[in-house]
């Protein structure tokens, strides 16, 4: 079974709102850097500036589109979630959900499906946040996250033993 067909449902204790995944298509180009700028724009300028063109000319290099997987809530797209499988690495590369459906209890669905996915692949769940990004790292350290390493601009955070995944 492809690891994203399935829709999720909502975890019994925090009510997500119900979503499924798709893969992304070179239709979703559009949406796709329109929901990095809207969401991640702030908090890249902080870390390494935000230049137009640089972003439109190494996004695609970073965050390819067969990696990429789309959120939708009922039809609409309502972000993305980037994984990478690495050598002995479950890596969350980037995950981000437009405003308005921040808050729903998404976000910490498609984080318990990835720490659930990477145990059953024993591998250890890594990713990584800009510093000032404090909602999101509220919310990693709310589902067990621990940080094992940081640069000037991001924390560099494992899934602990004691992160559900379910």
């Amino acid at each position: 079974m492809p690891p994203y067909s399935i829709l999720t449902r909502p975890h019994p204790t925090t009510m997500s709102l119900p979503f499924c995944l798709r893969a992304a298509t070179a239709d979703d180009r559009a949406f796709i850097f329109a929901a990095y700028k809207t969401t991640l724009m702030h908090y890249v300028d902080w870390a390494w500036g935000w230049d137009e063109a640089q972003q439109l000319s190494t996004f695609w290099q970073h965050h390819p589109l067969e990696q990429l997987h789309i959120v939708m809530v009922e039809d609409a797209p309502a972000g993305l979630i980037h994984v990478e499988e690495q050598a002995g690495l479950h890596f969350v590369r980037m995950i981000l959900l437009l405003p308005a459906f921040q808050g729903l209890g998404i976000g910490s669905q498609l984080l318990r499906d990835e720490v659930a996915r990477a145990r059953a692949l024993d591998k250890p769940l890594h990713l990584k946040v800009i510093k000032i990004n404090h909602l999101a790292k509220r919310l990693y350290d709310r589902l067990g996250f621990t940080v094992i390493d940081e640069d000037q601009v991001t924390f560099h955070l494992r899934a602990s033993a004691a992160t559900p995944a379910c």
